[in-house]
């Protein structure tokens, strides 16, 4: 009688919002791995992450890795036989690999200041990550820090570190038209990234930076319905993503993804 082979047991340390840890995630529910989300308290960082003081974190059987595509590498080494998020080696591999540098240091430092965004804005969505924070973080958070949230946010190291790289000079909607157009230049044309005809590392990647804001209600998240290319793109991409647990918890969850693309009259009221 044969014996099954024992099923490792993963573990995501994130984040609800945090655009880092939402690529692994989505790496995770591409490969179709079973895993588990574990949502750090920003208090209790220190004592709830196996290693380190950042997220991501993935524990596979104990051991523990951190940073979002080194996480990836692992995974395609730990799980062989599931989809791979590269090829093993090559040209087109060190390709994808370079436009994974471009979301990590351009697409999601713009995150940042995109969202919360400008004036009224910059509060109300202050306000809602506070409250996706509040109703997802281990042990929630404290009603006086949740008013706080906007002010506090915006004066985290991390995050000022972010925006200056975001900081382009140009006025918000300009910067993220150049943005968004830049990650459609990377399509080239194709289904997917590069051209490809199937998801990779990079897709992965993009793919909650978008989906992350609009589908929590964030105001300005709407603008993506003014790229059809962008939103073809994000139709495609939502069956290889799809699965649990989900990328966008439903407690906090208040659109699905991929939008229609004709859902003007929604757009114009949300912005």
């Amino acid at each position: 009688m044969s014996i099954a082979p024992e099923i490792p047991r993963v573990t995501l340390y994130t984040y609800a919002m945090s655009p880092y840890a939402s690529k692994v995630h989505c790496f995770l529910l591409y490969k179709r791995v079973p895993f588990e989300c574990f949502y750090i308290n920003p208090f209790r960082v220190r004592e709830d992450l196996p290693v380190g003081r950042q997220i991501p974190v993935v524990t596979i059987d104990g051991e523990s890795r951190a940073d979002s595509t080194p996480i990836g590498l692992w995974l395609d080494e730990r799980f062989p036989d599931q989809l791979r998020l590269l090829p093993e080696s090559g040209a087109e591999r060190d390709e994808l690999l370079k436009i994974d540098g471009w979301i990590s240091d351009c697409l999601i430092p713009s995150s940042f200041r995109y969202f919360p965004g400008d004036g009224l804005n910059k509060w109300l969505n202050g306000w809602k990550l506070s409250s996706v924070m509040a109703k997802t973080a281990q042990g929630g958070l404290p009603l006086a820090l949740r008013l706080a949230w906007p002010y506090f946010v915006q004066r985290v190291t991390f995050v000022r570190r972010l925006l200056e790289i975001a900081d382009d000079g140009l006025p918000l909607r300009e910067s993220k038209d150049k943005i968004y157009r830049q990650f459609i230049s990377r399509l080239e044309g194709g289904p997917f990234l590069l051209g490809r005809r199937a998801p990779s590392l990079p897709d992965l990647a993009a793919y909650p930076q978008f989906a992350l804001f609009y589908m929590t209600g964030f105001r300005g998240s709407m603008d993506i319905l003014d790229y059809p290319e962008l939103m073809s793109w994000l139709t495609r991409m939502a069956p290889f993503v799809s699965g649990a647990p989900p990328l966008v918890p439903p407690v906090v969850r208040t659109r699905e993804m991929p939008l229609p693309s004709d859902d003007k009259a929604e757009a114009g009221a949300a912005r």
